[in-house]
């Protein structure tokens, strides 16, 4: 039995189940001593300032207790941080160092934000800001504060002056989800161009979305791209989707520049119209056809394909010879450009973000203000955040 007038307590050790145990109560514990050390540190700033302005004041000015505000910090929601004041209220007092909730809370909007863009769920946010900030945000609050940070994004894609150092010119086209258009099937269409320059630096140029894949539409993005500076004087190669809309409007705006069509296109486009049971063979023709070590080479193997196949597969061999001639044009480059200037996997990557990022949109945009708004955010941060790893050099 423990001696009575013994006051001394003995205090019990948190008992850790393992080393996940330690660490979370380490970390909870720092966090709990850098909230405090917050609140202290406000404190004495506010009091500071209030200091210095009880001096300049002509009367005597008396503090009077604090009230309380709470911040929402990186470490979490610091509660209950007490802010001086003085007895008599002044009008006229401006306090400089209350600007801090304001800074804390931008950062927590923008952190929401980029969480939003990296194609975290609004779903996922809510929970993480509870279990991490130690606060709930709505889900409709978390687009609120993605499309703020959107409108305060200070470069517009395609409003963007370019210089005309490009080498290279990518274009190709996603499909989407996109209401709000009236339309019965809800899809638009999402083109894009990217520019390569010779030491391999890479760049989105401009982007629309539209109803369709036309040459229209094309023209119209590449017209706009040119407006703004890439006249085409240092482009080497144009390497596009093996759809005819952008091969018609390309020669149009860019005359007598290279176009390679993608040979993956080409080779899926083949495929669709293929029956089942010759896929395979045919895949494998198309592989032959694509290692080819010249133009005239692959051209021949192209035209011995078609004769081999044109009776018993003639949407898949009319398909095969639709521009098969633009296919090959890589080969006129050197030959360690080959693999990197024949397809538009470049592009093709950068959709592959686009798309996962769309899932946090569950895959559909409610209109089409949303839909391009969030495009310009998402290609400007890849301009910012994904450098091209192989440079694309310019010896031809």
């Amino acid at each position: 039995m423990p001696t009575q007038g013994n006051h001394n307590t003995i205090r019990k050790l948190p008992v850790f189940a393992g080393e996940k145990d330690l660490q979370k109560f380490l970390e909870q514990n720092m966090a709990d001593n850098l909230k405090q050390l917050i609140k202290v540190t406000v404190q004495i700033m506010v009091k500071t300032e209030m200091e210095s302005f009880r001096s300049e004041f002509e009367e005597k000015l008396q503090f009077n207790g604090n009230y309380f505000r709470q911040m929402l910090s990186t470490f979490g929601k610091v509660e209950d941080i007490p802010i001086p004041r003085f007895r008599t209220p002044v009008e006229t007092m401006e306090l400089k160092t209350l600007g801090v909730f304001d800074k804390e809370k931008e950062r927590f909007s923008e952190l929401i934000g980029q969480m939003h863009l990296m194609g975290v769920s609004q779903r996922k946010i809510k929970q993480l800001t509870k279990i991490c900030l130690a606060t709930d945000i709505s889900k409709d609050r978390v687009g609120k504060v993605y499309k703020e940070l959107a409108e305060r994004e200070e470069m517009n894609i395609n409003g963007q002056i370019l210089d005309d150092e490009f080498e290279y010119l990518i274009l190709d086209g996603i499909w989407e989800k996109t209401k709000g258009y009236g339309w019965d099937d809800n899809r638009s269409t999402l083109l894009c161009a990217l520019g390569v320059r010779g030491n391999g630096e890479r760049k989105i140029l401009g982007f629309t979305l539209e109803r369709s894949e036309d040459i229209i539409n094309w023209k119209k993005l590449l017209l706009d791209i040119k407006k703004r500076g890439l006249k085409g004087n240092n482009l080497k190669l144009i390497i596009a989707d093996d759809h005819p809309a952008i091969k018609t409007a390309a020669d149009g705006i860019y005359t007598n520049i290279p176009i390679q069509l993608c040979i993956v296109h080409k080779m899926r486009n083949v495929l669709k119209k293929t029956s089942w049971k010759n896929k395979a063979l045919i895949g494998a023709d198309l592989k032959i056809i694509f290692q080819s070590q010249s133009e005239e080479e692959g051209i021949e193997k192209a035209k011995q394909t078609v004769k081999k196949w044109y009776v018993a597969e003639p949407k898949a061999t009319e398909s095969l010879r639709h521009n098969i001639e633009y296919c090959f044009t890589y080969m006129r480059f050197n030959k360690n450009l080959w693999s990197k200037i024949r397809t538009t996997n470049i592009l093709e990557r950068e959709f592959r973000e686009v798309r996962r990022r769309m899932k946090a949109f569950d895959n559909t945009f409610q209109n089409n203000e949303s839909a391009n708004r969030y495009a310009n955010t998402i290609f400007t941060n890849l301009n910012n955040n994904y450098p091209l790893k192989s440079a694309l050099h310019t010896k031809t």
